[in-house]
C-alpha cells in the first residue's frame, strides 16, 4: 500500500480553506457581536453554513478519495475526483457570499462534491465486494 500523495495534496488544500472560513466566520462574529447562533444576520449566516458545510463533507469525501488511491486506482481518476473536489468546495462558499438563494458557484460546488462522494462511495463498495 502506497501513501495516498494526492488524496494528501487535497486535503491540506481543503484544511487550508477551512481555516480560511473558520476566520471570515469569527471575523463575522466579532463584527455582530455573536459567539452563538446567527442573531438573524444574513451575513453570519452565509458565513457559519459556508464554514459547516465544508466541515460536513470534506472530511469523508477525502477519507472516500484516500482509499480509492490506497486501493490502487487508475492515478489520472483520483486526480480528476480530488480536483472536481477541491474546485467544487472553493466555488460553493464564493457563491454562499454572493447571495444565500441560489447561484450557479454554489450549485456546481454542491454537484461537484455529491458527485465525487457518491461516485467514490460506489466504488468503494463494488472493490470490497469484489474481495470477498
Amino acid at each position: 500500500m502506497t501513501y495516498p500523495v494526492i488524496t494528501a495534496i487535497a486535503a491540506g488544500i481543503i484544511i487550508n480553506l477551512q481555516m480560511i472560513l473558520m476566520m471570515i466566520c469569527g471575523k463575522s462574529r466579532y463584527k455582530h457581536s455573536q459567539g452563538l447562533g446567527d442573531k438573524g444576520q444574513p451575513e453570519l449566516l452565509k458565513r457559519i453554513r459556508s464554514h459547516g458545510n465544508l466541515a460536513e463533507n470534506a472530511a469523508i469525501v477525502l477519507l472516500v478519495l484516500g482509499l480509492l488511491e490506497m486501493a490502487g486506482i487508475n492515478q489520472m481518476i483520483i486526480i480528476i475526483a480530488a480536483s472536481a473536489f477541491v474546485i467544487g468546495r472553493f466555488l460553493h462558499p464564493l457563491g454562499l457570499f454572493k447571495t444565500s438563494g441560489s447561484s450557479i458557484p454554489r450549485a456546481v460546488g454542491v454537484a461537484a462534491t455529491g458527485i465525487v462522494g457518491m461516485a467514490g462511495g460506489l466504488y468503494l463498495i463494488y472493490i470490497a465486494v469484489g474481495m470477498l
